[in-house]
């Protein structure tokens, strides 16, 4: 009988974190498109990866009609406790570059599971 409240009460802890995730990730991509709402040419895009038993992460990048990013940012942790934060290293860059340049790296190394991410939104978005 104690089993099944313990395991009772983890289901119902697990689903009240998932809801307060789910409500970070909605809220923050209120306020980016809110803050980019003025800017007529300038689109949002998200992207997950993920490991079997390990971390996610989420990328979500602003790029304008040049396909220049003008933000980045980055979710990635294997707990409700984590935070959307900047990627200022692709700030700037044109997204066929960032695609290329990683593509070039991950002949040479592991990509991360951020530069994966990067790697499947660019490759959606050029289409």
């Amino acid at each position: 009988m104690n089993i099944v409240i313990i395991a009772s009460v983890i289901l119902v802890s697990q689903s009240i974190l998932s809801l307060m995730q789910i409500n970070y990730y909605q809220r923050y991509m209120y306020n980016i498109t809110q803050q980019y709402l003025h800017f007529k040419h300038h689109q949002l895009y998200s992207s997950i990866e993920r490991k079997w038993l390990g971390a996610t992460a989420i990328v979500v990048m602003v790029i304008d009609e040049n396909q220049m990013v003008k933000e980045c940012q980055l979710l990635k942790g294997k707990s409700v406790f984590a935070k959307f934060k900047p990627l200022p290293r692709f700030y700037g860059h044109h997204l066929s570059q960032i695609l290329i340049n990683l593509t070039e790296e991950s002949q040479t190394r592991k990509l991360s599971l951020e530069e994966r991410a990067m790697i499947k939104m660019a490759n959606q978005i050029s289409g």
